[in-house]
């Protein structure tokens, strides 16, 4: 017989996000709109740093203030034993609409540097002027250099990383470049990202690299947020079409004589990543 089969698996997909999975059991408020949570939690989870052990590379040259030392051996050690960083994040990961160019572009973080809890949010340590940068792979931090919070723009960091770890960012190198026709200011960077823009970056000269965060869309959310939402929407499609042209072998032992078919995507926790707000 022929069945009427019903699934919305993006719809299930979302509900996960929001409140059974992820997001409002984290204490978020998430979006109404679906497409709208989807780029919320990715956009989260782009921002936060999987708390696993990694390798402490440090930059050559690199130097740290004498008044953030504790923090920083604080953070080092947490990143080496794979401790949670997010007390060292951004109050900014409070808030799911938040768009943190810097690691949007160039694929940076931003550590805070104290060795005490805020006394009006102790879920985080104090905040620092100077803050470290930092690139996180999956096996690696790569420790680029100590600055002054809001540096944002700084392509000190883009040449550090090339002229250190050439090796880790070599997918972003643009091949067979002559060069610039213009050279590419902070000021410049600072402009173009405000107008949700990337920019190419040339270390040193004929070395040219695309943005190793992947860029910002028009709407100001990162290149690789969007990229990861659309992946799931349509993964979750690919599994509908699976199930209808697979109908017929689905339904071969059902006793079922309704004529309809109800489907429910069902995810396992443990894929992902688990958030918490506080």
């Amino acid at each position: 017989m022929e069945y009427e089969v019903k699934m919305n698996f993006y719809r299930d997909w979302i509900f996960y996000l929001k409140g059974e999975g992820e997001l409002e059991r984290a204490g978020y408020s998430p979006a109404e709109n679906p497409d709208d949570i989807s780029i919320q939690y990715f956009n989260l989870v782009r921002r936060l740093i999987p708390a696993v052990p990694r390798n402490v590379l440090i930059a050559k040259k690199f130097k740290c203030p004498s008044e953030v030392r504790l923090g920083f051996n604080l953070v080092k050690d947490k990143v080496k034993k794979g401790v949670d960083l997010r007390p060292h994040l951004s109050t900014r990961i409070l808030d799911l609409d938040y768009d943190d160019d810097l690691l949007n572009d160039w694929g940076i973080h931003h550590l805070h540097l104290g060795t005490s809890k805020m006394k009006h949010n102790p879920s985080f340590f104090n905040r620092t002027g100077p803050v470290l940068l930092v690139r996180f792979d999956e096996q690696n931090a790569y420790f680029i250099s100590i600055m002054e919070h809001g540096n944002w723009t700084n392509q000190d960091m883009i040449r550090i990383i090339h002229h250190n770890w050439a090796e880790s960012i070599k997918q972003f190198k643009v091949n067979d470049a002559i060069g610039l026709n213009k050279p590419v200011t902070d000021r410049d960077i600072k402009s173009f990202r405000k107008s949700h823009v990337f920019s190419f970056i040339e270390p040193e000269p004929g070395v040219i690299y695309a943005p190793p965060g992947m860029g910002l869309t028009s709407s100001g959310v990162g290149l690789e947020v969007v990229r990861s939402s659309d992946h799931y929407a349509n993964l979750m499609k690919t599994y509908e079409d699976v199930i209808r042209e697979n109908i017929d072998e689905i339904t071969e032992n059902i006793k079922d004589d309704t004529g309809k078919l109800f489907f429910t995507m069902r995810i396992n926790k443990k894929t992902y990543m688990l958030l918490k707000k506080t």
